[in-house]
């Protein structure tokens, strides 16, 4: 195992090459996906503009990171899906960013996995980074005497408890590894039932944009219930849900091609968010049983639902 400091001359050694290296490549046009073996991920800055339903949002200084390109760090982390410390060879995702050169105005990075899921990841919260300490590894190493595997980890199975539907979580050719599974959007007194962290897979994008005006696309209704609502999709939903295909695409979008509220009834919501049935395994349903949501909680949410569903979205203006 290597010394802290031999670690730290390593990971600064890094950085510097980061800055000098073009491992940032233009992505051609029309863009090419991040690689099917998981060895690219693609970075841009979101454009401002309306966000109309169905099309996606402007890609400004889309770039393709080539991750077998980068000089990589050997370090032991540790990581929340796999509860222990393991022996990685990856870059920090801050020194990553750091390199791509966000605009002054980007202080998000909405990070996209494959399987839809979208972490915000306050980039310049040096405290939070800090804890996170995000880690994009390219190769892991399950033992002391094993092999460096490249672009292979193992499987995450969801305990039943929590997640009633057991498919494994897969990963094609990087992981991110986070060392705390606690996210700021999270309420501290539902941090124990949800952690993002815990569901994400393969990393396939960082997307840059400014939290104030990207939240506020989403914002459609003065009014107070609406509101709550709205902080309520923002703390539990939108690691998993999207709006018009703006936001994450893991689970159902709450708007196309069906509006959630005209398919569920406020008590409906409720047991939904709430409980798990039976059947949800053989249903494949995937949602969390959210035991710290209140059935104002749920009535909040549907009154929401319903704003964004009858209204357009806010135009993203950063």
């Amino acid at each position: 195992m290597s010394s802290p400091r031999r670690e730290s001359v390593i990971a600064t050694a890094t950085a510097a090459a980061l800055l000098t290296l073009g491992v940032f490549a233009p992505a051609p046009s029309p863009a090419l996906g991040a690689a099917a073996n998981g060895s690219s991920i693609e970075i841009w800055v979101r454009g401002a503009g309306p966000g109309r339903a169905g099309e996606p949002a402007t890609r400004e200084r889309l770039a393709v990171l080539a991750l077998d390109g980068l000089p990589l760090t050997e370090a032991k982390r540790i990581d929340v899906q796999y509860h222990g410390a393991f022996t990685y060879r990856g870059v920090d995702l801050e020194t990553i960013i750091a390199r791509y050169a966000p605009p002054p105005g980007a202080d998000l990075a909405l990070l996209h996995f494959a399987n839809g899921m979208q972490i915000p990841l306050a980039f310049r919260d040096t405290e939070l980074m800090k804890r996170l300490s995000p880690f994009l590894a390219r190769a892991m190493q399950m033992g002391p005497h094993a092999p460096m595997r490249l672009g292979r980890f193992p499987n995450v199975s969801r305990p039943r408890s929590g997640f009633v539907d057991v498919r494994p979580i897969t990963f094609v050719g990087n992981k991110l590894v986070v060392s705390d599974g606690g996210h700021p959007d999270v309420p501290s007194a539902a941090q124990e039932v949800l952690s993002p962290w815990q569901q994400t897979d393969s990393l396939t994008g960082i997307e840059l944009v400014s939290r104030n005006a990207y939240f506020a696309q989403f914002d459609v209704d003065p009014d107070p219930a609406v509101q709550a609502g709205h902080r309520l999709f923002v703390q539990s939903c939108q690691f998993c849900h999207g709006v018009r295909h703006a936001g994450a695409a893991f689970g159902w979008d709450f708007v196309e091609p069906t509006p959630i509220y005209d398919y569920r009834g406020q008590r409906n919501l409720f047991h939904h968010i709430k409980y798990k049935p039976l059947d949800a395994s053989a249903r494949g349903l995937e949602m969390p049983a959210l035991s710290y949501m209140t059935e104002e909680d749920a009535r909040s949410i549907w009154l929401w639902l319903k704003a964004v569903a009858t209204r357009p979205l806010r135009p993203y203006a950063p």
